[in-house]
């Protein structure tokens, strides 16, 4: 039976998120150091978060609307961390990040400042209770993940 098109969004976003995840665990970024090492952290720490909340949306999990917020909340804060963890000289010591991150650092920090933007209605959205407001925005904060990352970040080798 075909899932109506608010799931099928949200299993696609709930299976980036997994995804996600488990490249993030298969390619480990041992030998990262300060900055690098910790935004790859605070990435990989929103990823599990993405993946906490998806299984939530899609019913692997009990949906609890407080966990949920937390998750989001948290999301948010390394978000506005995030931001700031890409100054110039980090792309090396086994970055992920491209040099488009600074050679094209305007277009870089508007996709950085719309996961923002989209992250902080997720925020909203898990305060309200309203759990499709929900669904529909933690498919915007995958699909920010997933422009971001298609742009700005190595492709992983398989």
């Amino acid at each position: 039976m075909p899932l109506p098109a608010a799931l099928s969004g949200l299993r696609a976003a709930a299976i980036f998120a997994a995804v996600l995840l488990a490249a993030g665990a298969a390619a480990s970024h041992e030998g990262a150091t300060g900055v690098v090492a910790q935004r790859m952290d605070v990435m990989k720490e929103m990823g599990r978060h993405m993946k906490a909340l998806g299984s939530m949306l899609s019913g692997k999990t009990a949906f609890d609307q407080e966990t949920a917020r937390r998750l989001a909340e948290t999301m948010h804060e390394h978000c506005e961390h995030v931001m700031h963890m890409f100054p110039p000289g980090s792309d090396g010591h086994h970055s992920e990040a491209t040099r488009a991150v600074w050679d094209r650092r305007p277009e870089f920090d508007d996709r950085m400042r719309r996961f923002d933007e989209a992250v902080e209605d997720l925020v909203a959205a898990a305060a309200s209770g309203g759990r499709s407001e929900l669904q529909s925005e933690f498919k915007r904060v995958g699909q920010e993940c997933s422009g971001c990352h298609d742009g700005f970040r190595q492709k992983k080798s398989h």
